[in-house]
């Protein structure tokens, strides 16, 4: 084409093109995810993606190359950024939302750049989505991004067809470019790294949004090893054949090598952010020194045997392996003191995130061990006791309507039965009365038997409100449901089920002796959440308030 003077070659897409095939398979599970996938990203955040990555590799080959071609790289890596990152807030079904889509096209543009301005010797060094993703991941952290979830939709047809395009789309790509040895290389090194560094610590956990406990032990390592979007990590991410090793056997071992990085950087993360994220950094690491691993694996390449390969590295040989050694020692340590450490609670709506402590694994506590020891040490007082009064309180709970159960609560947690459901709603209903009769007494050590948390400072503030009034507070509810929940800031800790309750309540505002001034009735509609047990471990005190939560 001939433009002001001047010849510019055209390019057209060729269907040989591989990037072609694996943008294919990529747009396929788009639309599942937007139709039975329940993605949490919309079509508007899909089309800024692809349009700013094929502008930007548009533009560099017209202006740098003089060449006028279809942008298929820069369509892949817009593709790619879409395909992993999303940002909290956005709601399956919401098509058209522009939300975050400032951090969409920064990931982008940083992507793209990379690829021009970071080269060596002729090639881009570092895949161009994935060190995007992990640059905005690292950078921006849970409360503006978060990474596609590692499970999707509980396994059935719609599921069973998302595998067998990822695992026939991948198996036929890699076979295409040649890359099958490096795709099985890191599948099988990630899933034996995985169960040797989980083995000594079969209680190191993950917490993720999709399933109601922790996951430890071996349920982590299935999850961890069947994941789609680990799957979708090794058979399109890693296989790039611009930013591998050339040889055979150098592609296999890069594989192993980005699969002991993964577990590596899997050690000390508890949340299911951290963990993708790891897995995405052992990419990112693992291409900077690619040309120094194909530089050593030079003799296997050239028709020559592991040990020629061990004697080039010399002095060398006994390093790397007592580092690598060292590295898979730190696993087990790290994940154990990960194990115990703060996860953050992203409900609260006042933005704060206390530390709440992650206790996992069988045997007593010290501390409950020391109390119990030192109980049974001291002198029975039977015999000798003494009568005391009874200081129990009797509390009257209005009628509870028969519990429902939203069908996905219990794809959230199948083990849910309405026995449960119906503790549920007993001990908030519970606590809300226990709360009333706190209020009219002005009581706020009564009102922190009901209560803790942010519910507590609800209930307190109340009470304060009152300013010496005596306000009686009663309900009546005309029905029960449980309900999920996004978090407040949608990090990727688990779901929150919440009790929901309609109905009406009456305030009667009383005088010194009792008798009632005046009395407002109005509808009830709210979600509570409950958090700890009450002191003596009877029922479940309410923890925080969901009502202005969304739906998950």
């Amino acid at each position: 084409m001939r433009i002001r003077g001047r010849d510019y070659p055209v390019l057209l897409p060729s269907l040989r093109d591989p990037r072609l095939h694996v943008a294919a398979v990529l747009l396929t599970l788009q639309v599942l995810g937007q139709t039975v996938l329940n993605f949490r990203l919309s079509v508007a955040q899909i089309l800024v993606c692809l349009a700013a990555g094929a502008l930007i590799g548009f533009s560099v080959a017209f202006f740098k190359d003089r060449v006028i071609l279809w942008p298929a790289s820069g369509l892949l890596t817009g593709n790619s950024t879409a395909f992993i990152l999303r940002v909290p807030g956005t709601l399956h079904g919401d098509w058209w939302s522009l939300h975050g889509v400032w951090i969409f096209l920064g990931v982008v543009a940083l992507s793209m750049a990379s690829k021009y301005l970071i080269r060596w010797k002729g090639r881009h060094i570092f895949n161009p989505s994935n060190l995007g993703l992990v640059v905005a991941f690292v950078a921006l952290g849970p409360q503006f991004t978060e990474p596609q979830d590692l499970w999707w939709i509980p396994l059935g047809p719609w599921m069973y067809l998302t595998y067998a395009i990822l695992i026939v789309g991948g198996v036929l790509i890699g076979w295409e470019l040649k890359l099958l040895g490096l795709e099985l290389g890191y599948m099988l090194g990630f899933a034996a790294f995985v169960a040797l560094a989980l083995a000594p610590v079969p209680d190191h956990c993950m917490v993720a949004s999709w399933h109601v406990s922790a996951l430890c032990g071996r349920d982590l390592w299935q999850i961890l090893v069947t994941s789609p979007e680990v799957l979708i990590f090794a058979l399109f991410m890693v296989p790039d054949p611009r930013t591998v090793p050339d040889g055979q056997a150098a592609r296999f071992v890069f594989g192993v090598v980005v699969a002991l990085l993964s577990v590596l950087l899997l050690g000390p993360t508890t949340l299911e952010f951290w963990t993708k994220t790891a897995i995405l950094a052992s990419l990112v690491i693992a291409c900077a020194g690619r040309f120094a691993l194909a530089r050593l694996l030079e003799p296997l390449e050239e028709g020559g045997s592991p040990v020629a390969a061990l004697r080039r590295l010399g002095w060398r040989t006994p390093a790397i392996a007592a580092a690598t050694l060292v590295c898979v020692g730190c696993v087990p340590l790290a994940s154990d003191l990960s194990t115990h450490s703060p996860v953050p609670a992203a409900e609260l709506s006042d933005g704060s995130l206390p530390a709440v402590v992650l206790i996992v694994g069988a045997g007593p506590e010290p501390a409950g061990w020391i109390a119990t020891s030192a109980a049974s040490s001291l002198p029975s007082l039977s015999g000798n006791a003494l009568p005391v009064s009874g200081t129990a309180r009797v509390w009257v709970l209005p009628s509870i309507p028969s519990v429902s159960i939203a069908s996905n609560v219990l794809d959230f947690d199948p083990k849910l039965s309405q026995s449960d459901a119906r503790r549920m709603a007993h001990d908030v209903v519970l606590d809300l009365v226990i709360e009333s009769e706190a209020r009219r007494a002005h009581d706020f050590t009564l009102a922190a038997t009901g209560a803790e948390g942010d519910a507590l400072k609800e209930f307190t503030d109340v009470i304060k409100g009152d300013r010496g009034t005596i306000v009686k507070k009663t309900y009546s509810f005309s029905s029960v449901s449980l309900n999920l929940y996004l978090p407040k800031f949608a990090t990727q800790a688990a779901r929150l089920i919440g009790v929901t309750l309609n109905g009406t309540t009456t305030l009667s505002t009383l005088d010194s002796s009792g008798h009632v001034v005046s009395q407002v009735t109005q509808s009830y509609n709210k979600s509570w959440g409950l958090g700890s047990p009450s002191t003596d471990g009877t029922y479940s005190v309410i923890g925080n308030d969901y009502t202005d939560l969304t739906k998950a």
